[in-house]
């Protein structure tokens, strides 16, 4: 038997608990109950959290006062105020930048939706085996492998040269020679331009690479005017494709004397992080100088990013735009410039180039007979170039770029051109199967005189 205790001060004094059978239940006296029934009583609980009603209610009462009524107002107005503001600001901006685009009276000069064959009677074929100026990997060809027109596009596709030649005679035994065959268009038909070979002894290979350069040099032409060509890009890594133009007859003398204007350039390589240029990437620039050395290509430069697609992946429309104050370029719209080099000093002075040469040589002004002397050397007439290149050692494809670590040549390098091409197993699985893919694709161009 159990019992409880406890002081008479404190409860009254419990009778003793009975035990019944092994059926029964534990019974406690009268007082007992009473006692525990006093101590559990307690208020029901009540919650102080307001109920949505109460909310409704307060919310409705506050907008229904005076000051409610008031402070409504006053919310709206500012908030229409804002708004409104917002929206004359932006409209600010695309008046601004139509206001901007200057409008000449223009002639067109060319228009070409290549909706047929090509028209040979304006496109015109370089065919040359130097690389150019820019000693490029690719040897140009007029081949239908490399350029050719299909459901009213006009393609420049770079190729391998071992799919014609065989791998064997890229690096031993091979003589291209186009001046043999009349094929080299270069001005100079020296063998620098018109004929490699592959020698395995002293490591010469021939171009690895055969690709396309079509150009309107000869049958049409601008001075001051617009261009417009609507292009996707090329892919694959290390190839190179542009829309640009060069002087047609080289008044001041040879490049960069002359200038050059780069419309749109690109990088086929696969973009792998934000801070890459590749293909989210053009570049318009403007090439001038007294010498190769002083190329000021630095000064009059400007890019054009795409942060959520590529330029090789779509078409985008990329315009010119060159009177005698400036030249510009866009993408997109016209009021959508991506660079602009106004000619509001005199060039020469302004660029402070160097007085002499590597070897000694005084600079000289290769401009002061100009008119023009702000824009000059851009006075001239210049023709349009369509290409896809691939490599080179003029910096472009810069070694020391942190997004190409593993650039398989160096611009400085012995034999750079061989380099590339032992490196073949790292880039050319990056070249699309397809060749309307791989190359540059081209939907139309127009240029107009301003006349």
């Amino acid at each position: 038997m159990i019992q409880h205790q406890a002081s008479s001060s404190q409860v009254p004094q419990l009778t003793k608990f009975q035990f019944f059978s092994s059926d029964s239940v534990w019974a406690a006296s009268p007082q007992a109950d009473s006692f525990y029934a006093a101590e559990t009583k307690r208020p029901a609980f009540r919650s102080t959290r307001l109920k949505e009603t109460d909310t409704r209610l307060s919310e409705s009462l506050w907008t229904k006062s005076r000051a409610g009524n008031k402070a409504s107002r006053r919310n709206y107005l500012f908030f229409l105020g804002g708004a409104t503001v917002g929206l004359l600001a932006a409209a600010a901006i695309v008046v601004e930048g139509y206001l901007s685009v200057k409008n000449h009276k223009y002639c067109l000069v060319l228009e070409d939706h290549f909706d047929g064959p090509l028209d040979t009677s304006v496109w015109k074929h370089e065919v040359q085996a130097g690389g150019f100026a820019s000693h490029e990997f690719q040897r140009t060809t007029d081949s239908a492998n490399n350029s050719f027109t299909n459901d009213g596009k006009l393609y420049i596709v770079p190729t391998l040269t071992s799919d014609q030649l065989g791998v064997s005679a890229i690096t031993n035994g091979y003589q291209l020679n186009l001046t043999q065959t009349g094929k080299c268009t270069a001005s100079d038909l020296s063998d620098a331009n018109c004929v490699a070979i592959s020698d395995s002894a002293s490591g010469t290979v021939l171009p690895p690479v055969q690709s396309a350069r079509l150009t309107t040099k000869g049958t049409r032409s601008i001075k001051y005017g617009r261009v417009e060509v609507r292009a996707k890009m090329s892919k694959g890594d290390w190839t190179w494709p542009s829309v640009w133009m060069l002087p047609r007859d080289n008044v001041y003398g040879d490049w960069p004397a002359s200038g050059e204007i780069d419309i749109a350039e690109s990088k086929g390589n696969a973009v792998k992080s934000r801070q890459d240029q590749f293909g989210n990437t053009v570049r318009s620039s403007l090439h001038f100088g007294p010498n190769t050395e002083q190329d000021h290509w630095f000064s009059a430069t400007g890019v054009s990013t795409l942060f959520r697609s590529y330029f090789n992946d779509e078409f985008y429309t990329f315009g010119l735009e060159w009177d005698e104050e400036s030249i510009w370029t866009w993408r997109g719209t016209r009021s959508r410039k991506s660079f602009e080099k106004k000619f509001d000093r005199n060039l020469w002075e302004s660029s402070n180039f160097l007085p002499a040469t590597k070897n000694g040589s005084v600079v000289n002004n290769p401009w002061k007979s100009s008119l023009h002397t702000n824009i000059a050397p851009f006075d001239q007439d210049f023709y349009l170039i369509l290409d896809v290149a691939v490599g080179g050692t003029n910096g472009y494809f810069n070694d020391g770029d942190p997004s190409t670590p593993d650039k398989p040549w160096s611009n400085s390098g012995i034999n750079p051109r061989a380099d590339f091409w032992k490196a073949r197993d790292s880039w050319v699985p990056t070249w699309p199967q397809d060749p309307k893919e791989r190359g540059m694709a081209v939907d139309y161009v127009k240029m107009w005189q301003q006349c």
